[in-house]
């Protein structure tokens, strides 16, 4: 006669002298929970700016230089110092190094089975380093790109809608990475010469630089395509907002896959990692993914009197103490744009944040 077992109950329980696998399974419980106590630990010890530290390079620097165009998960392409494209590895001591479209590196060719590989041993120090807040403490920063000379938000005004706060974000990236940010309003074909784009009025009275251009009717092309030679600039921007079209247009070829919109308005990701792109003269764009949002998590509250100078410093102390929907406040601090409070509270808030997905734990 067959013995039944309840269920849950491992049917090696009498070899073990014990209950089955719920006793295995407290057991294993255990162990788990002692491990995420480990990682917790580490976490909390752990140094957001040590995922930027980048090893010593002077050792390396009678090396070949090449420039590196995009990462994947087990190779890297970069142009060689003879503006020749190679495919290369990274070397044992620059282990848990990430590397970003625009790092300058030291490299050695190595043959490989099959074909030539080159092996970078040594990252030049960054003039800068673009990036955005991580999804939680073990990955504290997303970097983005290196190197660059500037900035270009591409934001459309009505397919993507704009969204001033997003402008904002961006500007909290560029002002902690030190590089100019200029938005760049594409689409412009889609609005009359008369509109103003209320969106932006907040910024006119800033040194925010704003340029309309449109890869349909040419407007504003010819002056961003005197910007490229011999600089760095890297591009973000939402999904949809026409990105990769406009970046055809300024180089003249169809490099990169554009996409039309989702019909929800939204756009669909056409670029899926962040890759650089040589232009003209010595030149480079750097075309990112498209993404939902651009955090600010670790970024410091200092740039916040940057990016909104029309508010005072009693406000900065802690935006949360005044409410955006009391006319009191806004006529005593000469408020206009309520909006640009509430966005202030927002990056107030997030950059003091240590792990977004501990949000109402």
């Amino acid at each position: 006669m067959n013995k039944k077992f309840r269920l849950g109950q491992s049917s090696h329980a009498d070899e073990f002298g014990q209950t089955g696998s719920r006793r295995e399974g407290r057991g294993h419980s255990k162990r788990r929970q002692q491990q995420t106590s480990q990682l917790r630990a580490q976490i909390e010890s752990h140094d957001s700016e040590s995922m930027l530290t980048l090893p010593d390079a002077t050792e390396w620097i009678h090396l070949p230089q090449g420039t590196v165009i995009q990462r994947h998960s087990q190779w890297i392409d970069f142009l060689g110092a003879d503006g020749v494209p190679l495919r290369g590895t990274l070397s044992g001591k620059l282990r848990g190094v990430s590397l970003v479209c625009g790092d300058q590196i030291h490299y050695t060719h190595a043959s490989s089975t099959g074909e030539t590989l080159a092996q970078i041993q040594a990252v030049v120090t960054r003039r800068n380093l673009l990036k955005r807040g991580g999804i939680d403490d073990r990955h504290p920063w997303q970097l983005i790109a290196s190197n660059l000379d500037e900035v270009w938000l591409c934001a459309s005004v009505i397919q993507p809608a704009l969204k001033p706060s997003l402008i904002e974000r961006a500007q909290a990236l560029a002002l902690d990475a030190g590089i100019p940010l200029v938005v760049v309003i594409t689409k412009s074909d889609e609005l009359k010469a008369t509109d103003d784009i209320p969106e932006l009025e907040p910024l006119r009275s800033t040194a925010q630089r704003i340029i309309r251009c449109s890869a349909q009717s040419g407007e504003g092309l010819d002056h961003l395509q005197s910007q490229l030679p011999h600089r760095c600039i890297g591009l973000l921007g939402h999904s949809g907002v026409g990105k990769s079209t406009l970046l055809n247009r300024l180089i003249n070829r169809d490099i990169s896959r554009t996409g039309a919109l989702t019909k929800f308005g939204t756009g669909k990701q056409t670029t899926t990692s962040a890759r650089l792109i040589p232009t003209v003269e010595g030149g480079f764009l750097v075309d990112t993914p498209g993404f939902r949002n651009l955090s600010v998590r670790g970024i410091s509250r200092h740039w916040l009197p940057n990016i909104f100078p029309e508010f005072t410093q009693e406000i900065f102390e802690d935006p949360h103490r005044f409410d955006p929907e009391d006319e009191d406040t806004l006529v005593h601090f000469g408020i206009d744009f309520p909006e640009r409070l509430k966005s202030l509270q927002r990056l107030w808030s997030e950059m003091a944040e240590k792990n977004p997905n501990a949000r109402g734990q």
